[in-house]
């Protein structure tokens, strides 16, 4: 029988969530911490972005844009500019997608599939775009599902 390349999913891991709370509009927001993937060496990943409530409803065309700073010599992060995570300055080539936000006041549920994963530890950030802000609660999140092939 002649072998099969199938999907080997992942555990799904939490990037943000505490970082969103509150977070502002135009606000480039940063998890607290790296994902390493120089050691999981995963290939792609799906990203869910969960917001579950704003000040008042997002503006009309609002989206939240992913970025993804990787650490290629381990050490520095690569923004663009001057590799300084604390304040990155987002670009092309740190963007990865956008979740289109619903223009009505409450819970958001939206995806980014297929990403491509560099094997490099990582720290994802989010650019808000919406024209409101994120309420100040506990709920709101960012969490990656990472998968691979596997040869059976």
């Amino acid at each position: 029988m002649a072998n099969k390349i199938k999907w080997a999913v992942e555990s799904g891991v939490t990037l943000m969530d505490s970082e969103l709370q509150n977070a502002e509009d135009l606000d480039v927001v940063n998890a607290d911490s790296d994902y390493d993937n120089a050691t999981e060496l995963n290939r792609w990943a799906d990203f869910l972005f969960k917001a579950t409530e704003w000040d008042d409803d997002p503006s009309a065309g609002a989206v939240v844009e992913l970025h993804l700073f990787y650490k290629f010599d381990e050490t520095n992060y690569a923004d663009g500019e001057d590799g300084d995570h604390v304040n990155p300055n987002p670009t092309g080539n740190s963007w990865h997608g956008i979740f289109n936000i619903d223009t009505v006041n409450g819970v958001n549920y939206q995806q980014i599939l297929r990403v491509p994963l560099s094997p490099f530890a990582f720290r994802a950030s989010v650019v808000l775009k919406t024209g409101q802000d994120l309420t100040d609660v506990g709920t709101h999140f960012l969490k990656m599902y990472p998968y691979n092939e596997e040869l059976q």
